[in-house]
């Protein structure tokens, strides 16, 4: 079960990183608040919520690497994917043309596929949650594996939208 683990907490640990990095350039920070905008979030909380989501995404990514804080950086995961789906999910089922600020700027809008993302992350760290206290001793080479299946899933899930886009083109375009 270490392995599984350890795919679990490199998972989510690329694609946190990955999505506050895009953040932190500047043309992302500024994709960050019009998504929080278009969200409805007034204008007063939008660069403290911008920079919380942020913060909480930096963190989840490193806090869940196996070290002793993997067990809080698994719930902070969690909590902030349940936060960043429920989100999503107001969006999706609302109909809302609300751009995409997940890995930084995008022209596309918050769609079903983000749902699927998100649900998918929530399972990886549910699985690291439950899988935390029966993790033992593993073997180097398997290790190895693991977090090349973690890393790749992490690409899988962190180009998702742009997979989807081949099969099921958005119709809406946003600018950047």
């Amino acid at each position: 079960m270490a392995y599984v683990l350890l795919s679990c907490q490199v998972l989510l640990a690329v694609v946190f990183l990955v999505s506050a990095t895009g953040k932190l350039r500047p043309s992302g920070v500024r994709a960050l608040r019009r998504t929080l905008r278009e969200l409805g979030l007034p204008a007063r909380l939008v660069p403290f919520t911008a920079g919380a989501v942020i913060t909480a995404e930096a963190a989840a990514g490193l806090l869940v690497l196996p070290t002793p804080t993997a067990p809080y950086g698994l719930v902070l995961a969690a909590l902030v994917l349940a936060a960043l789906t429920a989100g999503v999910a107001r969006v999706v089922v609302g109909r809302r043309a609300v751009s995409c600020a997940c890995f930084g700027p995008s022209v596309r809008p918050l769609r079903g596929v983000h749902l699927v993302r998100n649900g998918a992350l929530l399972l990886a760290a549910g699985c690291g949650l439950a899988l935390l206290p029966a993790a033992g001793p593993a073997h180097a080479e398997v290790l190895a594996v693991a977090v090349a299946v973690g890393s790749v899933a992490a690409l899988v899930l962190i180009g998702l939208d742009d997979i989807a886009e081949l099969f099921f083109p958005s119709t809406i375009r946003r600018r950047v």
